[in-house]
């Protein structure tokens, strides 16, 4: 047999064999189009977001059919009641569900194509409930909700309890309000899409108390049983192939697709820019450090990832700016928000407020006190929030240097008449660079500024949504210690401040006389409004005027402001400063009647911590109980 023939039969071969594959292509993606994609709204994996369907799985599962060679419109996928969905899925052909957990039960219902995620089955409680499981065992004493055909009923069935006891409801916002009327104690439900449901309800994260988990179980495809294998085994190497891991050591396509919608997969590849910024962050012995660098390895660690120390990068504020916003996957651990910056990145805070001023040689200062900024030789960096205030201000002579070590040294060589910088970093600046530090005092004030992690524009906003609701949680969450995580962190660092507030105390008093006066009148009605955070407990206009209440074992009852407080003990728990206040306000309401306390908190319309004044007053409301009544104000720069 000729070399030629053998050659031309290899060939032949080769394009039967390429053409058979083409056929069978065509026709996967013929079948492709008759599959019916269902599924619920089931946020962050799957839900509709300005009438296009969003999330997760809806992004994987166009990746996939894009892999198999079919654009799946997004149009196409039907969004149901999950029972509806999973019956649907069930009973016809052609029919492919998502996100759906795979169960020993449902093996044999369907053809699978996974996992591609976990997720747990919280219990949630009201709080006000205060209940605790501490073996699964305990769950028989409680009336337990879930949504129909969820696989949460399996693992309630797994823990004890009988599946007929299961109180079910076609969605989240029924259970949501069984849970509210107490038709349940507690109500069963995959613990990352609850949250985005009891946000979306409520307006509050965390308005719910978790009380405990019961399991985790992997979110996968599900395709009817009827539906041809070749589709399936299709979807499934298209599957295979998006988790593939690139030979040059890039994430695969699934990662990408999960890294944009988990923060604690999200966040463990980014690079963390700053110029150091004391006390915000700075370097110690090599070691990243300061407010929002001890903040954001809390979040690493509530999310159980590890990020190095090598992630963060300190430079040049020029250069770390710029950085951050001309490439993906960076954020600036410290930014002043201005609207002149608004539209420049995705924002998450605030973390804390600070001035920006003009520093001068005090020897100057009675000259340069009556001049403006437009009459002033200033030196500034570029980019820097305080060169923003400072043009604002009329300013027009201005020096720029890259350092601030470089504006310091021109400074003191009368080479500049002054210095705009941030009031705090460019004190502790003053104090390393100067040769005579007492020399160098802020004159003139140009501006305020929140102060905020900054996210590169490209960012996915599901990323930076889930980061901020972890920075609320840490500036929030005082049921452990009496204090936040965020108190805690700012502490380390800074001294309590006045505030800007201008409650007065007629203004509180008149609240708590009418709190108290409304739970004698009907005490459940008013603990649950103002846990519900409506007026006038909270007040819509200044929510820093608001009532809170503790029973007189010093558990938390009601609180118009922070829902997470509610149902803890707060009994020998202190503020930030060591402070035992909620004791002494109880006794004191107990021992006189009514009186004021002085301690360290947090503000909910203002970064930082604050000296607080807070009235606390005994009630007994109409089930007979003994309350005592609190709210307070901030003390401001006027007094």
């Amino acid at each position: 047999m000729s070399i030629k023939y053998l050659l031309i039969s290899a060939i032949c071969i080769i394009f039967l064999l390429f053409s058979g594959s083409l056929v069978l292509a065509d026709d996967t993606r013929d079948i492709f189009k008759n599959l019916n994609f269902v599924t619920e709204e089931f946020p962050p994996f799957n839900y509709i977001e300005n009438g296009t369907a969003s999330g997760l799985m809806v992004d994987m599962i166009t990746s996939i059919s894009r892999k198999a060679g079919y654009e799946l419109p997004r149009a196409s996928i039907t969004f149901l009641p999950w029972s509806d969905a999973y019956q649907t899925a069930l009973k016809e052909p052609g029919t492919v569900i998502f996100s759906i957990a795979k169960t020993p039960e449902r093996e044999e219902l369907f053809s699978w194509v996974g996992p591609v995620i976990s997720s747990d089955i919280a219990l949630y409680s009201s709080r006000s409930r205060n209940i605790t499981i501490d073996t699964p065992d305990e769950l028989t004493n409680y009336t337990v909700g879930a949504v129909i055909d969820d696989v949460a009923i399996d693992y309630l069935v797994e823990a004890g309890v009988q599946k007929d006891a299961v109180v079910t409801g076609k969605d989240p916002h029924t259970l949501l309000t069984y849970l509210d009327d107490g038709t349940i104690d507690l109500f069963a439900y995959g613990d990352i899409a609850a949250e985005y449901h009891i946000r979306n309800i409520t307006g509050k994260s965390g308005f719910y108390k978790i009380v405990t988990r019961i399991g985790t179980y992997p979110v996968y495809i599900g395709f009817n049983r009827g539906t041809s294998p070749d589709v399936v085994n299709a979807f499934r190497m298209a599957f295979e192939e998006l988790n593939k891991t690139p030979v040059d050591g890039e994430l695969s396509e699934t990662e990408k697709i999960l890294s944009s919608w988990l923060p604690e997969k999200y966040l463990k590849n980014l690079e963390y820019l700053t110029e150091g910024y004391y006390p915000y962050t700075f370097l110690e012995d090599g070691i990243p450090r300061g407010i929002t660098v001890d903040i954001l390895k809390d979040i690493f660690s509530r999310y159980n990832i590890d990020v190095p120390d090598d992630h963060f990068t300190f430079g040049t504020w020029e250069d770390v700016y710029q950085k951050t916003l001309t490439e993906n996957n960076t954020m600036l651990c410290i930014l002043a928000r201005s609207p002149e910056r608004e539209e420049l990145f995705r924002w998450a805070g605030p973390v804390d407020k600070m001035s920006n001023v003009i520093f001068c040689n005090r020897d100057k200062v009675d000259q340069l006190q009556n001049l403006s900024p437009a009459e002033m030789k200033i030196g500034a960096i570029r980019d820097d929030i305080a060169t923003t205030a400072l043009i604002n201000a009329g300013g027009t002579d201005i020096v720029y240097e890259s350092e601030p070590q470089e504006l310091i040294n021109m400074l003191q060589k009368n080479e500049i008449d002054g210095w705009a910088y941030a009031s705090m970093p460019g004190k502790q600046l003053i104090q390393k660079y100067a040769a005579d530090p007492d020399s160098i005092v802020p004159v003139h004030h140009l501006a305020t500024y929140d102060y905020y992690y900054a996210f590169n524009l490209n960012t996915p906003a599901p990323i930076v949504q889930a980061f901020q609701d972890m920075l609320d949680i840490i500036r929030t969450d005082k049921d452990q210690t009496g204090v936040s995580m965020y108190d805690y962190i700012l502490y380390r660092y800074v001294e309590p401040v006045n505030s800007e507030s201008t409650i007065t105390a007629e203004e509180v008093k008149e609240l708590v006389n009418q709190t108290a006066a409304d739970l004698a009148r009907d005490a459940p009605g008013t603990i649950k409004n103002i846990n519900a955070g409506l007026p006038p407990y909270r007040n819509e206009e200044r929510p820093d005027l608001y009532v809170f209440a503790y029973d007189t074992d010093v558990t938390m009852v009601a609180h118009a402001d922070n829902i997470r407080m509610v149902g803890a003990n707060y009994h020998n728990k202190t503020d930030v400063a060591g402070k035992p206040f909620r004791d002494l306000m109880v006794e004191g309401a107990l021992a006189n009647g009514s009186g004021w306390e002085d301690y360290v908190y947090s503000n909910p319309v203002e970064s930082g911590l604050f000296w607080k004044t807070t009235r606390y007053q005994l009630a007994v409301g109409s089930d007979g109980k003994k309350y005592v009544v609190c709210s307070g104000m901030f003390r401001n720069k006027s007094e």
